[in-house]
């Protein structure tokens, strides 16, 4: 993310406290980057290194297979702490970038299914919305969604009701929409 994006998400902002949780959130989301490449790049060279200390080792007849635990255990832990503060500042980043939007229920118009996969090999899916305004404003959005599984959405899903949230009522702001949920479930919705 770039300092660009966060001051635009903060000028869309109405009230001060919005900024600042998006100032707040942006720089854990920057932190949590760099902790995470800090750990891949740790991990990677791990590799080289665990390779080059089992040789020496073997060579010389040392058993301290603890060093290995502690090579790779650290490389894996940096990297699974930078990708869990990635997931959190990221969800709460986005929840902020929305905090003082308006939230609509609209319809989904089409399911597009998109050429890459996610990290589990599933497909992923954008959803084409559309949502009607009072004063005859319509709203077309996309909502990015991975499905979390092989099925994923489908075309029996066009047509069905989406709650969501967008800052403008720019009727083609594509990406100004984070999907809050769905109104005809039963259960409640997250807000």
């Amino acid at each position: 993310m770039t300092s660009e994006q966060t001051d635009e998400w903060m000028g869309r902002a109405k009230t001060q406290e919005t900024r600042a949780r998006i100032r707040r959130w942006s720089r854990w989301e920057g932190v949590s980057q760099w902790i995470l490449m800090i750990g891949a790049l740790a991990f990677a060279a791990s590799v080289p290194v665990g390779i080059g200390l089992g040789i020496w080792f073997w060579v010389a007849g040392v058993e301290r297979f603890d060093v290995f635990v502690w090579l790779y255990g650290s490389s894996t832990g940096v990297l699974l702490i930078g990708a869990a503060l990635d997931s959190g500042a990221g969800s709460r980043l986005a929840e902020a970038r929305f905090a003082d939007g308006q939230c609509t229920t609209g319809a989904v118009e089409k399911v597009i299914e998109l050429p890459q996969n996610d990290a589990d090999g599933n497909p992923t899916f954008c959803l084409a919305l559309r949502a009607g305004l009072p004063g005859g404003t319509v709203l077309r959005r996309t909502i990015h969604w991975g499905s979390g599984d092989s099925s994923g959405p489908d075309d029996r899903w066009i047509g069905r009701a989406i709650r969501f949230r967008h800052n403008t009522s720019d009727p083609d702001d594509e990406h100004d929409a984070l999907f809050v949920g769905w109104p005809d479930d039963t259960k409640e919705s997250r807000r």
